[in-house]
């Protein structure tokens, strides 16, 4: 296994500050975005426990975030961190804070591009492997590591970073290079349940434009996991993708991969996604369909078949609503103990801005998850509601 560090509370929120206050000396133009949100939250079972043993909570939630993003027509650097605090008076027990950090680096030139995400992440279990329908990457990057299966209060810190290069070599053709790293540590390790896992994986490939706003890409992929044992991974995947406009985009993507575990016997995974973001004035529709492979916090690694759906609809300058799903089904790869499980969560959701800095919104969600070695299903309701304030929103 990877010797791994855990980065504190602390160390989280001095590093964004230090950074901000960097680039703020070397940048000239520089935006600082605060955002602050607070409210009431209820779920009649919060830990998605087995009928019966359902853990409600109610009570407060404050959400407190600041986007410090450089403003220039070729380099952008912009991160945000982030602090979600809850506290239930009936069940002191899960109260919790949790710390996030997100953030991106990009330099564009006529024939080169170069993007650098990451994100990190200090939170409690509940949170982290039972993710809400919001959550997740772009298109064609799902939402990952989350197994479903705790038993007791447990903390993950998680890390992720995912450079992407691209340049230009002809007018037709281009060179892509992508590469990301993974690292999930628990402050303890549940057999079965919570243990550490990690993930390191690079493409190379090359891009075909078959039009002006199209693209044929043909890359080779090698992964390697780090769970309760390594498994290594190697395939290649062929990608189609659109640029309808600035904010709409389409994508089809074919691929396998042979997994090879230390331990047992390899096997042949078909990968594959397909979706789109299209906006209007009025509306955004998000839409991702993927069957990737990947570790998740069990201890072992899976095929993942997951949906995402996202709807936004401006009924008014003022009044917004939102909606969304997320459902995924699990199949263990390698040999094991972990048994198929398939989750969904669905959500719907409004924003009422009565002035511009300050707006009223509400949340219900859904959640369910089912074990094939259980003979009940669970699930959950929730909702919350709040006020949130921005200070600096110019809309």
């Amino acid at each position: 296994m990877l010797c791994r560090k855990r980065m504190t509370g602390r160390t989280w929120i001095s590093l964004p500050l230090s950074v901000a206050l960097c680039s703020t000396a070397a940048a000239a133009n520089w935006e600082v975005e605060p955002r602050v949100q607070a409210g009431y939250r209820y779920s009649d079972n919060f830990r998605l426990y087995p009928k019966g043993q359902e853990v409600d909570v109610s009570g407060g939630e404050a959400d407190v975030g600041v986007t410090f993003r450089t403003v220039d027509p070729r380099t952008n650097f912009e991160i945000t961190p982030r602090l979600v605090s809850t506290y239930f008076p009936n069940e002191r027990s899960e109260d919790a804070n949790n710390y996030y950090l997100t953030g991106g680096w990009s330099d564009v030139t006529p024939r080169r591009r170069f993007n650098l995400p990451f994100l990190y992440s200090e939170e409690d279990v509940v949170r982290s492997e039972l993710p809400d329908a919001g959550e997740g990457g772009d298109l064609g990057q799902p939402t990952e590591g989350d197994s479903g299966r705790f038993l007791q209060r447990n903390r993950r810190n998680f890390f992720r970073i995912a450079p992407e290069f691209e340049y230009d070599i002809s007018q037709r053709y281009r060179m892509e290079l992508n590469a990301h790293y993974l690292d999930a540590t628990f402050d303890r390790q549940l057999s079965g349940f919570q243990q550490d896992f990690s993930e390191v994986g690079a493409g190379a490939g090359l891009g075909v434009l078959t039009s002006q706003r199209s693209a044929l890409s043909f890359r080779a992929v090698a992964f390697q996991y780090e769970t309760t044992t390594t498994t290594d991974a190697y395939g290649g995947e062929l990608e189609w993708n659109t640029q309808y406009s600035p904010n709409s985009r389409a994508y089809v993507r074919v691929g396998a991969q042979q997994t090879k575990p230390e331990r047992g016997s390899s096997d042949t995974n078909i990968t594959a996604g397909a979706g789109g973001q299209w906006s209007s004035a009025r509306n955004t529709l998000f839409i991702d369909l993927t069957r990737s492979v990947g570790p998740v916090s069990a201890g072992t690694v899976v095929e993942r078949h997951q949906l995402r759906v996202r709807i936004d609809h401006d009924v008014s300058q003022r009044f917004a609503l939102r909606a969304g799903a997320r459902l995924s089904r699990d199949e263990q790869v390698e040999d094991g103990t972990y048994p198929t499980r398939e989750y969904a969560t669905g959500e719907l959701g409004f924003e009422w801005r009565w002035l511009r800095q300050w707006s009223l919104v509400g949340t219900y969600n859904y959640r369910w998850q089912e074990y094939e070695d259980e003979p009940l299903e669970r699930d959950a309701n929730s909702f919350l509601l709040g006020i949130v304030y921005e200070p600096k929103r110019r809309d």
